[in-house]
């Protein structure tokens, strides 16, 4: 089984090294494995055994008192049931290395991001750290699970120059308000969608949406160009549902998430930009920020619990810290 191993390993990163390297590959390991007796573990489905099953229900349970969204515990629930169903093994039986081995071969096998993998990462240690403090097991495999070290790539936001190209060549006046809308609030998507038109307040200039993270409410505000396009877009509708926002054909539903997306992204092929909807809401954070508001209150009206957030969200632009290292400091 040893010379299996060995041959194996060798085999697999023969396209990755030269000669030589494989050869010291091959001496490292079989000095290594020298003495040692390598068993294949059995991975057989467990049928006998679905007590995992249970203890996840309670930890999603346990999620929802905490007003994590829905769309959260959903993640937490896919991604749990696939490691169990992925390794095959009880829940007390899964070592360190068997999440290691996991989500090494999750990343290889769906070319997954590192971002992504670290997502798993956190999936993974939220829930057997949870297991661990309720008893449900004696030790908690997860963590000696080193954090994924991801490069941080800065997101930037939407010039001024390519809202007004998408909002010139949208098809339809609903398509502007929306664009108009996720940038003035600077709300998720998931808010916008749930608006109804009774939520707006027009005289006062506002809107009280309810937060998808941390269940709160919070007060947002819209610019004259989004009232404009907000009453031309109502005053065309001939429906009577609630809704802010609906599709353009009978029985007229409320408009879902995933029309908003696909719309933004055919704009953003058309004009080439690269276009969705959070990138409004990053766009006037951003914008806020330079403009000088303070950074507690862009915190607020983006509904964070943490200011280091809302610094993911808020770029910097070089020619703002130029100016002010001009006017300070030289």
């Amino acid at each position: 089984m040893t010379e299996n191993l060995i041959k194996n390993v060798v085999a697999a990163m023969q396209d990755s090294l030269t000669d030589e390297q494989l050869q010291k590959l091959e001496n490292v390991l079989a000095i290594s494995l020298h003495g040692l007796e390598v068993r294949e573990e059995c991975t057989q489905l467990v049928t006998s055994e679905r007590h995992w099953e249970r203890i996840l229900k309670m930890y999603i349970a346990s999620k929802r008192l905490e007003n994590c969204a829905e769309s959260t515990m959903i993640a937490y629930k896919r991604c749990i049931s696939m490691l169990f169903i992925g390794l095959n093994k009880k829940i007390h039986e899964i070592t360190t290395n068997d999440l290691r081995y996991y989500l090494a071969m999750y990343q290889e096998q769906r070319k997954i991001s590192l971002s992504y993998l670290e997502t798993l990462r956190h999936y993974i240690s939220s829930f057997f750290t949870w297991a661990t403090d309720e008893g449900y097991i004696n030790r908690d495999p997860s963590r000696r699970l080193r954090r994924v070290k991801v490069p941080q790539k800065l997101k930037k936001p939407y010039t001024a120059e390519e809202r007004e190209h998408l909002k010139d060549i949208a098809k339809t006046e609903r398509d502007v308000a929306i664009m108009e809308l996720l940038y003035s609030t600077a709300g998720r998507i998931g808010e916008v969608v749930s608006i109804n038109r009774e939520d707006v307040d027009f005289p006062n200039r506002e809107i009280v949406i309810y937060g998808q993270k941390g269940k709160k409410e919070r007060k947002v505000y819209l610019t004259e160009g989004c009232i404009y396009h907000l009453k031309k877009y109502l005053a065309s509708r001939t429906d009577d549902n609630p809704a802010l926002f609906v599709v353009d054909r009978k029985p007229y539903s409320r408009l879902q998430r995933e029309a908003i997306q696909t719309m933004l992204r055919k704009l953003g092929t058309e004009a080439g930009i690269h276009a969705h909807p959070h990138k409004f809401r990053r766009t006037l954070l951003t914008d806020a920020g330079t403009r000088g508001v303070p950074l507690q209150e862009i915190q607020a009206y983006a509904g964070h619990a943490k200011p280091d957030t809302t610094m993911l969200y808020v770029s910097v632009k070089d020619e703002t810290v130029k100016a002010s290292f001009m006017r300070l400091m030289a």
